[in-house]
């Protein structure tokens, strides 16, 4: 089994540096990292593959051992720096197998003895293996809610998430709208220009669409050309305004590949949830309202009133 591998300590002495090494050690040596131990902490990471959940288990473990101000994990590609404040930490990077599970860095106030770290690294040891399944975990279930080629939601993860966020916009009495998507003559640009190129055009299309979105916005692949947009907390004046946005955005940035160069528009449609609302009939009249953009020449945003 792979080894973590152990970075510099760094920070500085406290006044009650010896003391608080000494009674670490008197713990550490109580527990002796034993067999017995390691495998009950094992048990305990492997009881659950959510991350999350993995790392909080695993802080409650360690920190009353080692006294600790905090633990703090970063996934598999995060090389931000960690502000210790002026304290000492110890940072490693977990490797399973030649797979990067990320890194872990424990902070606190006093410098770390050699005992100590020995022991760091036994206990880090238990949680490579449910690591490695919490983060496979959870990579296949981003792949099973988010479609391949644009990487937004697919229509999976809107069914359930739209169920959602009807919920809550019931339970807070705040406003819901959804928008319907869809890129005006499509069928003509695979036709022209090949249906890689149309990929193209539909990657372009949802970076255009992240630009003028909010972080809680949802966007979903409902299919072939077609897109949704959920707004939680958004009003049919806010969704209309975020529409408009959207529109002028796709429509004055050409997209661009393998050298060629194309501009698109899309026609929208939008509706606000209200009490009578079924979770069909939301999306029924964004869609519909959708079809009356198309139907009155494209390039538009049409909105319902009830």
């Amino acid at each position: 089994m792979a080894t973590p591998t152990l970075s510099i300590v760094k920070g500085s002495y406290t006044v009650d540096m010896d003391a608080q090494i000494s009674r670490v050690d008197k713990t550490i040596d109580n527990l002796n990292a034993d067999k017995q131990s390691l495998l009950e902490l094992s048990n305990k990471l492997h009881s659950t593959l959510d991350l999350n959940s993995l790392i909080t288990l695993f802080k409650l473990d360690i920190t009353p051992i080692l006294n600790l101000d905090d633990v703090v994990y970063q996934v598999p590609g995060d090389n931000a720096p960690i502000d210790a404040k002026g304290r000492h930490l110890v940072s490693y990077q977990l490797v399973l197998h030649k797979k990067e599970l990320g890194g872990v860095t424990l902070i606190r106030r006093t410098r770390f003895s050699e005992k100590e770290q020995n022991f760091i690294e036994k206990v880090l040891v238990s949680l490579l293996s449910p690591l490695n399944n919490a983060i496979e975990y959870q990579q296949a279930i981003n792949l099973a809610l988010h479609d391949p080629l644009t990487g937004v939601f697919n229509r999976f993860a809107m069914d359930n998430m739209v169920s959602r966020e009807i919920e809550l916009s019931q339970r807070n009495d705040t406003p819901l709208s959804m928008i319907a998507l869809d890129i005006d003559f499509f069928k003509k640009v695979n036709d022209t220009y090949g249906h890689a190129f149309g990929d193209c055009v539909l990657k372009h299309l949802t970076e255009c669409v992240n630009q003028c979105t909010r972080t809680s916005d949802a966007m979903f692949r409902y299919g072939g050309e077609e897109f949704n947009l959920l707004l939680n907390n958004t009003d049919l004046t806010g969704a209309h305004e975020l529409g408009e946005r959207i529109r002028q955005n796709i429509e004055q940035t050409p997209c661009i590949c393998n050298g060629q160069s194309i501009n698109v528009t899309v026609s929208m449609g939008i509706s606000l949830f209200n009490d009578n609302d079924t979770q069909e009939s939301f999306f029924k009249r964004a869609d519909e309202a959708l079809y009356k953009a198309k139907s009155a020449g494209r390039n538009q945003v049409v909105y319902e009133i009830l």
